[in-house]
């Protein structure tokens, strides 16, 4: 699938939406907002990537240009990463560090591991959307109602995924399938009216003690967003600020803690503390775009040269 602007535009906004969470979650801050927040946002940043994922050259190109440009786009820059924030961490080197960060990975840096194996796993099962869906949805929903919607490993073993692995299949799916079967324009309402019913029941458990209820109601909320994508899509919204940063949405994601991180320590409240972040981050990107090694090793977009030998690296779903 091209590139559509309403859809560089949505991944923007999520990013926004994240750092606004981290931020509340740093300073402290914990209401509905962050609690609705936490709910949409990283579901909904999973099903655009199926949504945006070409499956017919996933499964074309053969093993080493694949792992050549997936390496480039989100594994080098997210190994660099990886490696920044574990010293910054002070985190004591032990042997089993390496299977940490493969199959647990800490603080922000699961997503790009859990995406990898995502499209591996596309590749893999040479299924239709759907058929892939059929099987993706039982393991997400065990995982779901057997370790609840909060992080950590399934199981106790060396090899023990982190259960977002196993627990976003039927999110990546659904956006393949909607980019093959979008909904239709007489739809749309539907899908309108499932969103809302998840995002009306979601924000009515905050505070709530009911696992049973938190799985469909995330469903509800998630899948309807994730169903409306095509509608985005035609509406080809832009507003170049928030779309740039979808544009460069992986060097946003992979570093903004790093650099919230420091602007917190001077204490200038919340607000600030984001507005100030956004406005570094978006300086240290333009620097890290320039040449060869720095966009590769901190996933920011390449300086526009010749756009079409190859395609930009930096966007985080893919």
């Amino acid at each position: 699938m091209g590139k559509n602007p309403s859809i560089d535009l949505l991944k923007g906004v999520l990013i926004l939406l994240v750092m606004g969470g981290h931020v509340m979650e740093l300073t402290g801050g914990h209401d509905i907002a962050l609690w609705v927040g936490s709910g949409f946002r990283m579901p909904l940043m999973v099903g655009i990537s199926g949504y945006l994922l070409n499956v017919s050259r996933t499964r074309g190109d053969s093993a080493s240009t694949l792992f050549s440009r997936y390496g480039r786009r989100m594994l080098l820059p997210w190994a660099f990463a990886a490696s920044v924030y574990l010293l910054a961490s002070g985190d004591t080197p032990r042997w089993t560090m390496l299977f940490d960060l493969l199959f647990r990975p800490p603080f922000h840096l699961w997503y790009v591991p859990t995406l990898f194996f995502l499209i591996m796993l596309t590749r893999l099962l040479p299924f239709s959307p759907l058929a892939l869906l059929a099987v993706g949805t039982p393991v997400s929903l065990s995982i779901m109602y057997g370790f609840g919607l909060g992080h950590g490993p399934v199981g106790d073993s060396l090899l023990s995924l982190d259960s977002r692995f196993l627990r976003y299949p039927v999110y990546f799916f659904f956006g393949m399938l909607m980019a093959e079967r979008p909904v239709s324009r007489r739809h749309w309402p539907i899908a309108i009216a499932v969103m809302l019913l998840g995002l009306l029941w979601w924000s009515g458990l905050y505070r709530a003690d009911n696992e049973w209820a938190f799985v469909p109601a995330r469903l509800l909320m998630c899948l309807g967003l994730i169903a409306l994508l095509p509608m985005l899509a035609a509406w080809r919204m832009d507003f170049t600020p928030v779309s740039a940063i979808g544009r460069d949405s992986l060097f946003f994601y992979l570093w903004h803690p790093l650099v919230m991180g420091v602007v917190i320590m001077t204490e200038v409240g919340p607000l600030a503390t984001l507005a100030l972040s956004i406005l570094l981050l978006a300086f240290a990107n333009r620097l890290t775009a320039r040449g060869t090694l720095l966009p590769l090793l901190f996933g920011s977009v390449p300086e526009r040269r010749d756009m079409k030998s190859a395609p930009p690296a930096g966007a985080l779903p893919v």
